[in-house]
């Protein structure tokens, strides 16, 4: 039986989800130091993302990411509404999303021994206009900085 794509709600901070508000600017790097994702949102409160660690078995700091705009990646709306609805969030309330039954992360399964490849997670970044997904065995860390008024 095939598994459908499922989205789940991801919170990474209280503060992030009752602060942070729409996201009009985004910004993404990898260099030597990581993959650093930094949102800034309408009220200039910016949140950087970022993948530090090694990846077991890989040794890089994710085993994928990429941008896409949000025209070819509109089925996740739905999925996406679907996720917070479940999760009983309002919708004033941000969040991230986990991926469950992805084919982007089963094309990467293959490749890790054993049970690696059960502890790979896909997550969904929503930015503005498009979507960053990344592939990874461990969550990032979040630093959320609030706008100076």
């Amino acid at each position: 039986m095939i598994k459908k794509l499922k989205l789940i709600t991801w919170e990474p901070t209280v503060e992030f989800t009752k602060e942070f508000i729409e996201v009009v600017k985004f910004d993404m790097s990898f260099n030597d130091k990581g993959l650093t994702i930094i949102l800034v949102d309408k009220k200039g409160t910016r949140v950087d993302i970022t993948y530090d660690k090694g990846t077991k078995y890989l040794g890089d700091y994710v085993v994928s990411y990429r941008y896409t705009s949000e025209i070819p990646m509109s089925i996740l709306a739905l999925l996406a509404e679907k996720a917070r609805d479940d999760s009983g969030l309002n919708n004033f309330d941000s969040c991230f999303y986990k991926a469950l039954h992805s084919d982007y992360l089963d094309q990467f399964k293959p490749h890790f021994p054993g049970s690696l490849a059960d502890g790979l997670e896909h997550h969904i970044f929503p930015v503005g206009t498009g979507i960053v997904e990344v592939i990874s065995d461990y969550d990032p860390s979040f630093t959320l900085t609030k706008a100076a008024y």
